[in-house]
């Protein structure tokens, strides 16, 4: 943190109580205005007459400072933000007052305090206290009524049927594929746990930006934070209708149970509840705290005999470097709170290993082993925890700290794979936080490694690329759609609706387009394009838009002005203009619809959930040898040559 910005933070945490609230709450308003518009002037400009500054800001020591600090200019009427100036420190300066205006709630068993290492700084006490807070409140999911609550919401028979159709499918693949063998399986355990997590994120929760007015439905925008008398919830979030400017409450619960009502909220609340479930279920859970601002859950595999990273707003299971990698995170410390202990899981979600040791500067390594141990102590020999649980435990602690000391100089195909930006939450928000990735993979496919003809499909429901050979032999597979592609803009991601049973790829709420594009290129010096053909699935709704556009680079032209071709129809589209080219560029376009859906309603590759035959993107290209050249030109060239000959032949006689 900025030293300046870190003087005035204490500062002002020097005010009388109520007027140190008042100004922090009126500082996050700020912070949060911006973030969530960062385009739009309004927000960046504070009225020295509003009584937002005369009555919060003015009163409390250090809270102009603030505004100062973070790039606010004085002018005549107003302090400003200028749009050129970073956003940065206005996020460090609104996680810092996140804190302070967000209390968990108190901790209930005192004992917990005794355990608390010598603190130095407020910012010491403030970490070990959250840790203390954490680990108090994962203790509630071993409530046994609260898990019956938490078990009538869980569609436990269709999630079975579904793991065993999900597993009949691997076991056939297997059978088809000699090269995969049954150990490739998932633990039908472990499988009925991806069931779980597709059904969370598709069917039950639901995300939450800003809530939607009581009165007429419209659009809100955030206000303040106020705290919570309700032990259940942590603060209260107010939001205003730009329609008929009606105040709305946005409670975030930290306790789990009127979430199984509410089931809505952000990573918090999806965690805090997706955790409750696996435990229900009787798995060995726990709640992982991203100190940089995100909350998920782990799972001990029995099968694996590791402990699997479960993101339920994402959708994703073991891909613990998206953070890192797809989100662009700059990670500290992740701290994995269960029933049994208490973990620092960092080092499973970085290969950074020196950039996250700076970044960790809150206390001594030394002094977080030691709390950390301390409390593990304190749990695993406390009079109703039994012998074999803490041996059982131990065992397995033993086996993750293992993997953990491993993999900073693990270097392993993960390493080169691609992860793709944050999905949830609006693209505005997503993009003020960082952690969305507008360029995604910069693949490039190798068309000419296969010969003269190249075969390459999409599958959307599998998410799998194929190149298949003339016979339908696969020949190349790449999971996951933003690992083939070559630039992603706008924020698209592949949506599930598992209650219309469809997925396709759309542009982020809030991008009013977005650009996906796939790269081809002939790296074989003999071979060229002669044809190609496209089809591919698209579906408009509320006049939305999908254009298609394909460029052509040629060797013997200025590679910064290739041919562009506009695709009308790409049901079926074949052109043979490409000729001679050497790289192709394939750009598809979604943009347009109406209201607050607009975004899903221009979608790529829109399939059912069931169908069998999922090919919604096919691509052939055909390629010629560079030596076959038009007949006539060849009969020129060939006399030509012949002139040349005679010429020189000429001048030696002569000579």
């Amino acid at each position: 943190m900025d030293k300046n910005l870190q003087r005035s933070l204490e500062l002002l945490r020097e005010n009388e109580e109520q007027v140190r609230n008042d100004a922090e709450g009126a500082l996050l308003t700020v912070c949060q205005n911006i973030l969530s518009h960062p385009n739009d002037e309004q927000y960046r400009e504070v009225r020295l007459k509003d009584p937002l500054v005369i009555d919060k800001l003015v009163p409390a020591s250090g809270a102009i400072e603030c505004l100062f600090d973070v790039g606010f200019i004085e002018g005549t009427d107003c302090l400003s933000l200028p749009s050129a100036a970073p956003l940065a420190k206005l996020q460090t300066l609104q996680k810092e007052l996140s804190k302070s205006n967000s209390p968990r709630g108190p901790i209930t068993n005192f004992e917990l305090y005794n355990l608390l290492p010598p603190l130095v700084t407020k910012k010491e006490k403030q970490f070990f206290t959250s840790i203390l807070f954490n680990y108090q409140n994962v203790q509630h999911y071993e409530n046994r009524s609260l898990q019956e609550k938490a078990r009538k919401v869980i569609p436990i028979t269709d999630l079975e049927i579904a793991t065993m159709t999900r597993l009949r499918q691997l076991h056939k693949h297997v059978k088809l594929n000699p090269s995969f063998s049954e150990e490739d399986i998932d633990d039908a355990k472990d499988l009925y746990l991806m069931e779980l997590l597709h059904w969370f994120k598709g069917k039950f929760f639901t995300w939450v930006d800003n809530p939607k007015c009581t009165g007429c439905f419209s659009e809100c925008k955030y206000q303040e934070v106020v705290r919570s008398e309700n032990p259940k919830c942590s603060r209260i979030e107010i939001y205003k209708c730009t329609k008929c400017a009606t105040r709305v409450k946005f409670p975030r619960y930290s306790d789990p149970e009127p979430l199984l009502i509410l089931r809505r909220g952000r990573c918090g609340e999806w965690a805090n509840v997706f955790t409750l479930l696996c435990r229900t279920l009787g798995y060995d859970a726990r709640y992982v705290h991203d100190e940089t601002d995100h909350i998920w859950t782990e799972v001990w595999s029995i099968h694996k005999k590791r402990w699997i990273h479960l993101d339920p707003c994402e959708d994703v299971m073991d891909r613990p470097l998206m953070y890192e990698k797809g989100w662009k995170k700059k990670l500290s410390y992740i701290i994995a709170f269960s029933k049994d202990e208490v973990q620092d899981v960092t080092w499973r979600y970085t290969r950074d290993l020196h950039g996250v040791m700076q970044r960790r500067n809150i206390c001594s390594e030394a002094k977080l082993l030691k709390f950390i141990e301390t409390l593990n102590r304190h749990c695993q020999y406390s009079p109703n925890y039994s012998a074999s649980r803490r041996r059982y435990v131990t065992k397995r602690r033993l086996l993750e700290l293992v993997e953990l000391i491993h993999v900073p100089n693990k270097q392993s195909s993960e390493d080169d794979e691609n992860y793709q930006g944050r999905c949830t939450g609006s693209y505005e928000w997503r993009l003020a936080r960082g952690e969305i990735t507008e360029t995604s993979a910069n693949y490039v496919w190798d068309i000419s490694k296969y010969g003269n003809t190249f075969h390459f499909h999409y599958s959307i429901v599998k998410d799998t690329y194929k190149i298949t050979s003339d016979d339908g032999k696969v020949l190349m597979d790449i999971s996951g759609w933003q690992n083939g592609v070559n630039e992603v803009q706008g924020g698209v991601f592949r949506k599930v609706e598992y209650d219309w049973q469809v997925a396709y790829l759309s542009r982020s709420p809030g991008a009013t387009s977005g650009k996906v594009k796939w790269c081809f290129a002939v790296t074989d010096p003999n071979l060229h394009v002669k044809t190609f053909h496209l089809r591919a699935i698209i579906y408009i709704f509320q006049k939305a838009n999908v254009s298609w556009e394909l460029e052509a680079f040629f060797d013997n032209v200025n590679q910064n002005k290739p041919l562009v071709l506009p695709i009308d129809d790409c049901s079926n589209y074949h052109t043979v203009q490409l000729k001679g080219s050497t790289k192709l560029i394939l750009t598809a376009t979604v943009s347009g619809g109406q209201n607050d859906c607009a975004w899903q309603h221009a979608q790529l590759f829109r399939q059912s959930l069931d169908i069998e035959n999922d090919r919604p993107f096919l691509i052939d290209i055909q390629l010629e040898n560079r030596s076959m050249l038009p007949k006539r030109r060849k009969e020129k060239e060939v006399t030509m040559l012949g002139v040349q000959i005679k010429r020189n032949l000429s001048i030696t006689i002569d000579d």
